[in-house]
C-alpha cells in the first residue's frame, strides 16, 4: 500500500507531475519563509537545529525562559503551529521530487527505485518532524519543568528527521545520476 502511494505520481502525465512538483516547491518556499520569520520573531536564543538536538531538558528550559522573559514564548508556540504547514509542504515536495527524479530511470531500474525510496525517506523524515513537533507541545505545557526523558525523545526525533531528510536528498541525487546514466546509455 505504501509503495502504491509512493508510485501514484508516476502515473500522472509528465507535465502534470512537473507542475505539481513546481507548485509543491512554491508552497515549500512560502511556508519556509513564514516559518523562518515566525521563528526569528520568537527570539529563540539558538538556531532551530541546535535547539532541537540539545538532548538536554535544562538547556531547553533556559531557552524557553529566555523567550518568556522577552514575552515571545507565545510567538514560539505559534511558530510550532506554523511548522505543521511547513511539514506538509516537505512531504508533498519530497514525494513529487523523488518520484519526478524516478521517472528519469526506466521501470525496474536502479534510478527509478532510488527515486521512489527517496520520496519515502522524505515522507518518513517529515513524519519524524510531526512527532518532534507534538513532543514540543508537551514540553511547552510546562516550560519550567521538562522531564529529561522527554527532551531526549524530542531530540532523538529531531535527529532522526535530519538523518532521514539528508538520506532523501542523497537518494534524490543518486536517482538523478542513475536515471541520467541509463538514458545516456540508451
Amino acid at each position: 500500500m505504501i509503495s502504491d502511494t509512493l508510485r501514484a505520481p508516476l502515473r500522472l502525465p509528465l507535465w502534470a507531475h512537473a507542475g505539481v512538483a513546481l507548485v509543491a516547491f512554491g508552497l515549500f518556499q512560502a511556508t519556509k519563509a513564514l516559518l523562518d520569520a515566525s521563528y526569528a520573531a520568537s527570539m529563540h536564543p539558538v538556531d532551530y537545529a541546535t535547539g532541537q538536538t540539545s538532548f538536554d531538558a535544562a538547556q531547553i528550559e533556559r531557552w524557553y525562559a529566555s523567550m518568556q522573559d522577552q514575552g515571545t514564548l507565545a510567538v514560539y508556540v505559534q511558530t510550532q503551529v506554523i511548522d505543521f504547514g511547513f511539514i506538509a509542504s516537505v512531504m508533498l515536495l519530497g514525494l513529487m521530487l523523488g518520484t519526478l527524479a524516478a521517472r528519469l530511470g526506466r521501470a525496474g531500474s536502479w534510478g527509478r527505485m532510488i527515486g521512489v525510496v527517496a520520496a519515502g525517506l522524505a515522507i518518513a523524515g517529515a513524519c519524524m518532524d510531526v512527532i518532534e513537533n507534538l513532543l514540543s507541545f508537551l514540553m511547552l505545557a510546562d516550560p519550567q519543568s521538562i522531564p529529561q526523558f522527554l527532551a531526549v525523545i524530542y531530540s532523538a526525533a529531531a535527529a532522526a528527521k535530519f538523518a532521514l531528510l539528508t538520506m532523501a536528498m542523497a537518494g534524490l541525487l543518486l536517482s538523478l545520476i542513475f536515471g541520467a546514466a541509463s538514458r545516456i546509455r540508451g
